[in-house]
């Protein structure tokens, strides 16, 4: 007789990889110990002597909890992460960061070829083993014979998110079973009815923007009473209330917003790490541009660079430069649009240029310059600007930074995110700026540069009207 079908755990399954994953890097780093101590690694007696067997422990378990730390920083314990190529990419990029850091550190101090052999073969073993493990989780928990994906309920009542209901449902696929439901036509009655009949079924609850004050308290009061995972996706203006903090007046609860303030000593160091960064960024990715502009020019006609302008901090007019990715004149016909899924204009060089965002390198002499720095809100041009102040509150704010190389909104999107959406995580980093949101927006840019579905254009679901969507979703 088979066993039941059980439901996943999102959160759970998260804890468990973390546990799994310090349980691997303590036993490699454990068993480099064991081999230094029987004298079975590649290393001289001299050099395990200069260290002493307790400060190669040490280091090991150093470089372990470098490797777990990146790791959760590059957002692997993620519920909703994308599948196994992200885990087993984020497996490579951790370790590689942490086997430069302490490389550095050896070269600076220790200078011990000795080290470098052991922190490589700690390198290795941990990305085996670790990855070997992540496939064969994997393989358990996605058996459609033991578990099942639990079920999400996605909830709006504006017509324009029609588009961002699918969104959310094929986004989200890996983790959740998801299922849209238009509440626009029913009545308060109705909607109690629905949700008292329906939740029941699911296993969480995400709540798009757009929801009046009866549907919003609705839903939120069933999800807590009837224990269901809760998303909310804000509205514009809950974004600014991401920085709250608990404070009491007296005896009674309230809730601390402060002001959205960046101090000067946030500027120069922002600034400081900007002209850092850009100037080591500009002599290691030299050759890679050379190699990149003599592929652009033997494999397409036109100019290698490409130059547009743009807007920055207090609309401040400048010319971001990039290189060359469609064919020339690519608007001659058209206009100003934003790229689209397999858009014919994009050249074959282009296709893997946006693949990686290499094509944004050159920008690296925008932030030389002071017109850009690299993290803030990727640069718009004036003529959709114009655009999209008519249809998005407080779409000005976005312009209190400089914008970014990179954003937030370019690491958790992609090119065809809508700008509600990319305005909406534009304001959450100004709202929450740090020094250390920008490196962990930096951290994850790295990541997203190797992710396919980050780079993808405008896709069916924006081509479409409204009326084919609503077509779409009422015939589901």
């Amino acid at each position: 007789m088979s066993s039941k079908i059980k439901t996943r755990n999102l959160k759970t399954e998260s804890r468990h990889l973390f546990f799994m994953n310090v349980i691997v890097c303590l036993v490699v780093s454990f068993g480099l110990w064991v081999a230094a101590l029987k004298g079975f690694l590649p290393v001289s007696a001299n050099d395990i002597n200069h260290f002493g067997l307790k400060n190669i422990l040490f280091l090991n378990v150093f470089f372990a909890g470098g490797v777990v730390f990146f790791m959760y920083y590059l957002e692997k314990y993620s519920v909703v992460i994308s599948g196994l190529y992200e885990k087993i990419l984020i497996n490579f990029l951790s370790i590689l960061y942490t086997f430069v850091i302490l490389s550095f550190i050896n070269l600076i101090i220790f200078r011990s070829l000795g080290r470098l052999v052991i922190d490589g073969i700690l390198s290795g073993g941990i990305f085996v083993l670790m990855s070997i493990l992540d496939a064969i989780n994997q393989k358990i928990t996605h058996n459609p014979k033991r578990y099942r994906r639990p079920k999400l309920l996605i909830l709006a009542s504006d017509e324009k998110n029609f588009f961002r209901m699918k969104r959310v449902k094929y986004g989200t696929l890996n983790a959740y079973e998801s299922w849209y439901e238009n509440i626009d036509s029913m009545s308060s009655e109705e909607l109690v009815d629905f949700i008292d009949n329906n939740l029941d079924n699911y296993d969480a609850l995400c709540i798009l923007d757009g929801l009046n004050e009866f549907e919003y308290n609705t839903a939120v009061k069933a999800a807590v009473q009837k224990n269901k995972d809760l998303y909310i996706v804000p509205n514009m203006i809950d974004v600014g209330k991401t920085n709250a903090s608990l404070v009491r007046f007296d005896d009674v609860l309230t809730m601390y917003m402060p002001k959205n303030y960046i101090s000067r000593f946030d500027f120069f160091l922002k600034r400081f790490v900007d002209i850092f960064v850009s100037l080591i960024g500009v002599v290691i990715a030299a050759i890679p541009m050379i190699v990149i502009a003599l592929a652009i020019k033997l494999t397409s006609p036109g100019p290698v660079f490409y130059k547009q302008e743009r807007l920055t901090k207090n609309k401040k007019k400048f010319y971001i430069y990039k290189f060359r990715t469609m064919i020339p004149d690519a608007e001659k016909l058209t206009g100003p649009k934003f790229a689209e899924k397999d858009d014919p204009r994009i050249t074959k060089v282009g296709k893997i240029l946006r693949a990686c965002r290499l094509d944004e390198l050159p920008q690296l002499l925008n932030i030389l310059k002071g017109d850009m720095s690299l993290v803030g809100p990727r640069p718009e041009r004036p003529v959709f600007v114009e655009e999209f102040e008519k249809e998005i509150d407080d779409y000005d704010y976005r312009f209190a930074v400089k914008a970014g190389l990179t954003s937030l909104s370019h690491v958790y999107g992609r090119y065809s995110t809508y700008i509600h959406d990319r305005t909406y995580y534009d304001l959450f980093y100004i709202t929450n700026y740090s020094f250390f949101l920008d490196l962990r927006i930096i951290l994850l840019t790295s990541k997203t540069m190797f992710m396919k579905s980050a780079a993808e254009g405008e896709d069916d679901f924006k081509k479409k009207t409204v009326s084919e969507a609503k077509e779409e979703v009422n015939a589901k």
